[in-house]
């Protein structure tokens, strides 16, 4: 996302959230694991947890608590299809080491932007640590794994929780943020003493920590204030600011999309897109781009990172831009070394051609019969086309 571009700021609510899996991603075969035996860190990153014939979850994890790294929203899709319930298992924090340059990239913490996407679309998470991992070099370490039994604990009570993933998550996180994160702080203290390797000081988790707190129990914190912290005030403020004075303007070029999404608990999340175009029949048109540089499509991580985040986009019911109503369309828009232009849905001919014409492999191919289908299930735009 190009950070220069403007901003523009909106409002909307969503009411209900449906998704209808094509054939070719039913296809997907969770790997099954009896609960009794589950091992996180020995399992696939994604698969599912089998308690009773007829209680079973499905579940992804997260390498880091950093969405672009990874591509978490990928493995999600994958699993978002399983009929019961979707869970995935997030670190709270990811430091790496400190590293030569004391270089403060490699120390990750999970936002209230994650928390958002995750309730957003029902997905329960599990925050955990990482309590164990192998020396890489003397300024690194690798092979992270899980404290398995906490995750295991909470695996189990999801699998018996009456509510919906947005309960869970705001309870999870408002009662067990703070252990979770004092967990992750003190194993890499040990971690880094076992290793001999220098990790970042905890100091500057704990400060967060101490910043979010709740005024009524400090061993709890405020989803409130870990929405001002980690999104800044200067963007809610924007974004409140706008529904009140904010005109609908036609854009010439793309600006990036600031959302504050009201789903129909009542619950207030924000999220951002790639690219926002206001037409001049004042149509506005939210769009996810992937590009390949070097490639004709790009990866189908990458696709299907996208294919999450319009699918949210397309489950908005109402949106305003300033105080107006608008009309709105979400498309997915990739690109890479293309001869043409492809627009899905389409007919199957079409896409044939469209393939012949740019001598696609396997791969390719089965990427874009599977954006052909999942556009006619849920009703969304695709754009397929060169580079620029």
């Amino acid at each position: 996302m190009n950070k220069n571009k403007p901003q523009t700021f909106f409002l909307a609510k969503i009411h209900s959230l449906t998704y209808h899996p094509s054939d070719l991603i039913k296809k997907i075969k969770l790997r099954a694991y009896d609960f009794r035996s589950f091992n996180v860190n020995k399992s696939a990153s994604i698969g599912q947890v089998i308690f009773n014939p007829t209680n079973r979850i499905a579940f992804s994890k997260w390498v880091t608590p950093k969405r672009t790294r990874s591509y978490p929203f990928a493995r999600i899709y994958d699993t978002y299809h399983h009929g019961g319930k979707v869970v995935t298992i997030i670190p709270v924090i990811k430091d790496e080491g400190a590293g030569a340059s004391k270089n403060k990239s490699n120390n990750d913490r999970i936002n209230f932007v994650t928390l958002s996407w995750m309730n957003l679309m029902n997905i329960y998470v599990i925050l955990g640590w990482y309590s164990d991992a192998k020396k890489k070099s003397k300024y690194r370490i690798t092979d992270q794994r899980f404290e398995d039994r906490y995750i295991r604990d909470k695996l189990e009570t999801i699998s018996t929780f009456k509510l919906d993933a947005h309960h869970w998550n705001n309870k999870h996180f408002t009662e067990d943020f703070s252990l979770v994160l004092k967990k992750a702080s003190e194993a890499y203290e040990k971690i880094g003493e076992k290793h001999r390797v220098s990790m970042h000081p905890a100091s500057r988790h704990i400060a967060f920590l101490d910043s979010i707190r709740s005024k009524k129990d400090s061993s709890k914190i405020s989803l409130e204030k870990f929405a001002d912290v980690t999104l800044g005030r200067s963007q809610q403020a924007a974004v409140r600011e706008s529904s009140v004075t904010h005109q609908l303007e036609l854009l010439g070029e793309s600006s990036k999309g600031v959302f504050q999404i009201e789903n129909n608990l009542g619950g207030k999340y924000y999220l951002t897109a790639d690219e926002i175009f206001i037409l001049p029949n004042r149509q506005v048109i939210i769009q996810e781009s992937k590009n390949s540089s070097r490639g004709k499509l790009p990866s189908q991580s990458d696709v299907k990172d996208g294919l999450f985040k319009i699918l949210l986009f397309s489950q908005i019911s109402e949106l305003y831009l300033g105080s107006k109503r608008v009309q709105f369309s979400v498309q997915l828009k990739l690109t890479g070394k293309l001869k043409g232009k492809l627009v899905l849905p389409c007919d199957s001919a079409i896409l044939e051609k469209f393939i012949r014409l740019n001598g696609l492999g396997i791969a390719d191919q089965k990427t874009l019969r599977l954006l052909n289908e999942e556009s006619k299930s849920n009703h969304f735009r695709i754009v397929i086309q060169h580079n620029d």
